[in-house]
């Protein structure tokens, strides 16, 4: 794993590229909520339940996943425990509990979040762009074997296969998902709040999501069921699903606005 030292302690850059990604779409998402008029202060305080339901989701999916590899009986032996917990995380899972948790307070708050997730989700893809960047410093989710132009080498991964040339899915989904942040960006300073920002990112990334499946190389880690991975049938379910949702949640908020408009 790729990192430096600081003060006696070493800092992987995956961790670091995770913390710059979550402060830049922090900020991102602080200046978007300011601008369609939502408070600040309920912002912070769903992102902290997105932040929260989306690590705690993202780890429970990878534990499910590689839950054949874990050794249940030594679970509780600390030092096992700290090495299974140190294992990655699935970008899935993480949606799913934010999006869980994103729904809890929404029930105790009773505030508007889906205004806020339609105002700031042009961060999500901002976040998980240094997030996969993140991946390719520790070798992980790495690709299909490859010798064209930009293949990697890994020298002494801790996952990737080594000295074996790669090709670079981590970059190329990184570099997709900027593109897709500033399509959504400028939608959303255009359009302003509406659901179709996310019926657009949830069926973009859905369907680059399934493609870049067959461009890994890491079949074990990322599970699957009959000819699909796992990634690959969450994909198509968030695709189907927001096809089918997102008429219902338009003819929500069309009512909502002419009840509200004088």
């Amino acid at each position: 794993m790729v990192g430096f030292y600081w003060m006696g302690r070493f800092i992987s850059l995956y961790g670091v590229m995770i913390a710059v990604g979550v402060l830049i779409a922090g900020f991102i998402g602080f200046r978007l909520t300011i601008r369609h008029g939502l408070s600040e202060n309920w912002f912070f305080l769903f992102l902290a339940y997105a932040l929260g339901g989306g690590l705690l989701g993202s780890k429970l999916l990878f534990l499910l996943i590689n839950s054949g590899e874990i050794q249940w009986s030594r679970i509780l032996e600390p030092d096992y425990l700290v090495q299974v917990m140190q294992g990655g995380f699935v970008f899935y899972g993480g949606v799913i509990g934010g999006v869980l948790m994103l729904l809890l307070g929404n029930v105790i708050h009773r505030q508007p979040v889906l205004k806020y997730v339609e105002a700031v989700i042009p961060c999500l893809p901002i976040a998980h762009a240094f997030g996969r960047i993140g991946c390719h410093f520790a070798s992980c989710c790495y690709g299909i074997p490859y010798e064209g132009p930009f293949h990697i080498i890994y020298h002494a991964p801790a996952f990737a296969p080594v000295e074996i040339p790669l090709f670079p899915v981590q970059l190329l989904e990184a570099a997709l998902n900027l593109i897709l942040a500033a399509c959504l960006l400028l939608y959303v300073l255009r359009k302003g709040c509406t659901v179709n920002s996310i019926a657009i990112y949830g069926i973009s990334y859905g369907i680059l999501r399934f493609f870049l499946e067959y461009l890994r190389y890491d079949a074990e880690e990322r599970g699957g069921f009959l000819i699909f991975s796992t990634s690959q049938w969450i994909s198509i379910f968030i695709v189907l699903t927001v096809l089918i949702v997102r008429p219902f949640v338009a003819g929500w908020e069309k009512k909502a606005a002419a009840e509200t408009s004088p």
